[in-house]
């Protein structure tokens, strides 16, 4: 009976998310909690303990037996929020644009170097994780370029989004809160596990731009010896497409500070010694003091970041529900069994790789939240029946981020698609050329590095 309702809950959330009936965060708290009751009253428990749940989902659940303590979403919550926060004001205040900047001088007029600066700004300005924000600027710094030089935009198109694939998954990204959210694993240790393969996955992704710009090289008939370089015009468009971009938020005089104080969060967040909702929330106090001094300054700061920071944190909360409901009302044990007992013996010790490629194609085409916790979540408890560890399921979960950005539930990309005069079919296949290497590179770098057994 609950492996039923389990399935019924997991479908109606699915459905609800991927036809537009609820919003995230309605769909993570409404369905589970009509399906609670549904329980409850099937297993003939108080129907009020769905309450309880959902609070235990939200904050901690305490094993009375081993007094161990399992953490709900509040942690990761706090973590989205400021590190959203922290990374917003630094993008505003303009940290990254000498990096920027120096790259698209360099690139001048070489197709091969616009390629390869294309890829090396995306890779800088998506450090801020946000896929809409990367677009938008990608395409104001570098489209016109693109189309002076006659270069192809579907290529810009795969360019651009590559990047963003990787680096969604740092440690205030989307898909890396969803995973450690739904799978109860620290954000911190799934981070280090996936790091080495993202890496490897930038260096194969410059590698491809410069396969491109190659290719471009000829088709232009480019010859770096005898060519004229760009016409300055042309590059001081594209440099003011960075300068421009909110100039009365930037703080140039402060580039040090902001720099200093981002490597230090980073380095402190990397090395494990404080939880990281404590650095982005100092971290993110102390830069928009530094930067905008005044009360009111801040207040309109934080009122623009709002929008960004504030429907993942309450997503993330509302997870809560979700796994809560689906833990304390015991449908998540009993889906699990129920799927174990389908597994072959001899198929369960490599149950993670295959995990790994077969649920590619639902992080692509389903939303986000309804793959992590209407998916993962349970099959993480399959996979554990077989010994492998909630840490090694949410590694598992991440290898088809590599397909991720060709998905049909993210508009960015209809934007971009537009924008680069390019069919979007045309360019899911393009991209997904490279997207088979990546998530080539990330099973073999992850069971290399013991991240995720083979």
């Amino acid at each position: 009976m609950l492996t039923f309702i389990a399935l019924a809950m997991i479908i109606v959330f699915i459905v609800s998310l991927s036809s537009r009936k609820l919003t995230v965060f309605g769909a993570l708290t409404l369905v589970p909690f009509v399906f609670g009751v549904i329980a409850a009253i099937a297993t003939g428990k108080p129907v009020l303990n769905v309450f309880n749940w959902i609070k235990n989902g939200v904050f901690y659940t305490q094993n009375a037996t081993t007094g161990k303590v399992s953490m709900g979403v509040i942690s990761p919550a706090i973590i989205i929020l400021f590190a959203v926060l922290f990374f917003g004001v630094m993008l505003y205040a303009g940290l990254f644009d000498p990096l920027s900047l120096y790259f698209i001088k360099k690139a001048k007029g070489d197709p091969l170097k616009v390629a390869l600066a294309t890829v090396l700004v995306t890779s800088v300005v998506t450090l801020n994780g946000d896929t809409t924000t990367t677009i938008i600027i990608i395409l104001a710094a570098f489209l016109t370029l693109w189309k002076q030089m006659n270069m192809k935009l579907i290529y810009l198109a795969v360019i651009t989004v590559a990047p963003i694939g990787i680096f969604n998954q740092l440690p205030w990204g989307g898909p890396t809160i969803a995973a450690a959210t739904a799978l109860d694993v620290e954000i911190s240790t799934l981070f280090g596990s996936i790091l080495p393969g993202m890496l490897v996955a930038e260096v194969f992704v410059i590698f491809m731009a410069y396969m491109l710009g190659k290719k471009e090289r000829k088709r232009l008939n480019f010859d770096p010896k005898t060519t004229s370089e760009l016409h300055p015009e042309f590059v001081e468009q594209m440099l003011d497409a960075i300068r421009n971009n909110e100039p009365e938020k930037k703080r140039p005089k402060l580039f040090w500070f902001n720099l200093g104080l981002t490597l230090l969060v980073l380095a402190l967040l990397l090395m494990d010694v404080v939880h990281g909702s404590v650095l982005f929330m100092l971290g993110t106090a102390i830069a928009l003091k530094v930067n905008y001094r005044t009360t009111d300054a801040v207040k309109g700061i934080m009122d623009d970041l709002a929008p960004d920071a504030l429907p993942p944190a309450l997503a993330t909360l509302a997870a809560g529900a979700f796994s809560g409901i689906l833990a304390g009302s015991g449908m998540s044990t009993a889906l699990a069994t129920s799927i174990a007992g389908m597994i072959p013996s001899g198929l369960g010790a490599h149950m993670a790789p295959i995990y790994a490629v077969i649920a590619t194609p639902a992080i692509t085409f389903l939303p986000q939240d309804a793959f992590y916790f209407g998916i993962a979540s349970v099959l993480s408890g399959v996979m554990g029946q077989f010994g492998i560890t909630p840490e090694q399921a949410a590694v598992a979960s991440m290898v088809g981020q590599s397909f991720r950005l060709v998905s049909p539930v993210i508009p960015a990309l209809y934007m971009l698609c537009e924008r680069t005069e390019t069919n979007f079919v045309d360019f899911q296949k393009e991209y997904a050329k490279y997207a088979w290497p990546i998530l080539v590179i990330y099973l073999v770098v992850h069971t290399v590095t013991g991240a995720m057994p083979l």
